[in-house]
């Protein structure tokens, strides 16, 4: 017969079975109430990254537009102007005996103006990767410096870089180009170095010189050319490290790679 006995013990179980299912949708809705809230803050972080990209698409665009005028203006107006005096300098030179000394001077310092200007239009310049590749364009602009301060540029340039997102090939040509110019103006440097390769969804920039050290003429300020390329790196969200002495300077720059959907 059923026993008094037996009804508590059935009220206990069904107390205890009521209690354990109580507790595991308490559980449950807290496991997906946090799923839900992780979600969220997934959906926000990458609606973020896309705004501060296209932020960051439109700016960089208007800065192509604005060195595109520049580069026009320099060739065209300065440059052409630059140029014209040059030939009216080599007349005078050839014609003018007593003043031979000093038109030498100004031949001199116009052409070293001229070539400034070259330099500045070429890296103002933007470029299509549609058929020139890092390493071509890098070899042009080496081959320019080279023969104007005679220092020798070698170049270890990855395959693997021809096949990256062409708004990282024109930050990557940026950031050389202004590392090597810099080498150009300030290193008095015989021998210079760039490497670029591509790894585990990062691009490393290695530039070398055996110049006189980065800060020697400067003190310990950076010039505008250095801060233009820390900025250029943290907008990549890259990071960059200077090891810099009498007997040279080692830049290293990593920039992730966007990942390909």
């Amino acid at each position: 017969m059923f026993q008094p006995e037996d009804s508590v013990v059935v009220y206990y179980l069904a107390g205890t079975l009521l209690l354990l299912v109580l507790v595991f949708v308490i559980v449950l809705y807290a496991f997906l109430h946090q799923k839900k809230v992780i979600q969220l803050k997934g959906r926000l972080h990458e609606e973020e990254i896309r705004k501060r990209q296209a932020i960051f698409d439109a700016l960089q665009e208007g800065q192509e537009r604005e060195r595109t005028r520049l580069a026009e203006e320099l060739h065209d107006g300065i440059g052409a102007k630059l140029s014209g005096l040059k030939m009216t300098l080599e007349y005078l030179k050839s014609h003018a005996e007593q003043h031979r000394d000093l038109i030498a001077r100004i031949f001199s310092g116009v052409s070293e103006a001229v070539e400034e200007v070259r330099a500045i239009s070429h890296n103002l310049q933007p470029y299509s990767f549609n058929d020139r590749t890092i390493k071509l364009l890098l070899l042009n602009y080496t081959e320019e410096l080279s023969a104007m301060n005679g220092c020798r540029y070698d170049l270890f340039i990855a395959p693997s870089t021809d096949s990256i997102d062409s708004q990282v090939k024109l930050h990557c040509y940026r950031i050389v180009a202004e590392l090597l110019h810099n080498v150009h103006k300030h290193a008095k440097a015989s021998l210079a170095s760039v490497q670029i390769n591509v790894e585990d969804g990062q691009m490393e920039i290695v530039v070398e010189d055996n110049g006189v050290g980065l800060y020697s003429n400067s003190g310990s300020q950076e010039g505008i050319g250095l801060m233009n390329i820390r900025n250029r790196v943290k907008v990549c969200n890259g990071a960059m490290n200077i090891d810099s002495s009498a007997d040279g300077t080692t830049i290293i720059i990593e920039i992730p790679l966007p990942s390909v959907s």
